[in-house]
């Protein structure tokens, strides 16, 4: 038996060869950051180039839809101050950042404040559920007459839009992310003597703020859409009423030249909540950049 054990191999002193092609290789070019961002150029270049060229060539009348070289021009004379409807570009933005902000503050704190007090109270929730449901499925823009007959066609009645928009999004994601916290969490830190401001501190919040940051970015084009409703139905200034006005005077350049104006706000917006996630929730395991994968590979 012993002489058995003892011409048994041993497993350390046995190597093992490499499997020939296991070796994992990284992505390619196309799956990084900057190949997506190409891709993503390449995209719009090609929507660009072929809506100058049809116009150009007659297959859409450059009257009713422009072309990617007028609207660039009427959006540099914009920047240069030149005065539109009332106003240069520069006091329509103020008008619908105004809007916007004031809007979005506001429904962000009624968000916040209601998702945490319905995520914690089951009676407030199953109270109060059918009318927030309710609120929450009639369109907005049937609201926006309402808000303007109360409030009148001043920027308040433009905030109130944005305010309602906002406030649904912050709400729902505040309310699922504090409802996925795993209880069993809560009941260990009270257990170890944590006072209820020190669970939410430490335990509720953290775990939520992933959800909430979801909300954040999701209310950024609703409060967007709440703002030009608004200056769709009354207004004197913003860009909604630049739209709306160059709309009904078939002034397509400028018409394209406020859609730009107002999705380099919403994207300017969104970067910067991104910015603001990614250095709040910086302890959240990420997954790895495409580029860093492709680094430890080789």
């Amino acid at each position: 038996m012993s002489q058995t054990h003892a011409d048994a191999p041993s497993v350390e002193a046995a190597p093992i060869a490499p499997v020939r092609g296991s070796r994992r290789r990284g992505p390619s070019f196309w799956n990084t950051r900057r190949g997506v961002s190409l891709l993503q150029a390449i995209v719009i270049g090609l929507i660009l180039a072929s809506w100058e060229l049809s116009a150009r060539i007659g297959l859409i009348n450059p009257n009713l839809l422009s072309q990617p070289s007028q609207v660039v021009g009427r959006i540099v004379s914009l920047f240069a101050g030149e005065e539109i409807y009332t106003a240069t570009i520069y006091g329509h933005l103020w008008t619908t950042l105004q809007e916007l902000l004031s809007g979005y503050a506001i429904g962000v704190v009624l968000g916040l404040a209601t998702g945490l007090i319905f995520a914690r109270s089951r009676l407030i929730t199953r109270v109060f559920q059918p009318y927030i449901l309710a609120a929450y499925s009639i369109p907005k823009i049937a609201l926006a007459p309402l808000f303007i007959m109360f409030l009148g066609i001043g920027i308040v009645s433009k905030i109130a839009i944005v305010t309602v928009g906002v406030f649904f999004m912050i709400f729902f994601n505040t309310f699922a992310g504090v409802v996925s916290v795993n209880e069993e969490y809560i009941q260990a830190a009270r257990i170890m003597g944590a006072s209820q401001w020190r669970i939410f501190q430490r335990v509720i919040l953290p775990a939520a703020m992933p959800a909430v940051f979801t909300g954040f970015k999701m209310g950024v084009p609703f409060a967007m859409i709440g703002a030009i409703v608004g200056e769709f139905i009354a207004a004197t200034e913003g860009l909604g009423y630049l739209i709306i006005h160059a709309t009904s005077l078939f002034d397509p350049s400028t018409l394209f030249a406020g859609i730009f104006f107002l999705v380099l706000v919403t994207w300017t917006m969104g970067q910067l909540i991104n910015l603001a996630e990614g250095r709040l929730l910086r302890w959240q395991p990420r997954r790895r950049q495409p580029e860093a994968t492709a680094t430890s590979s080789h």
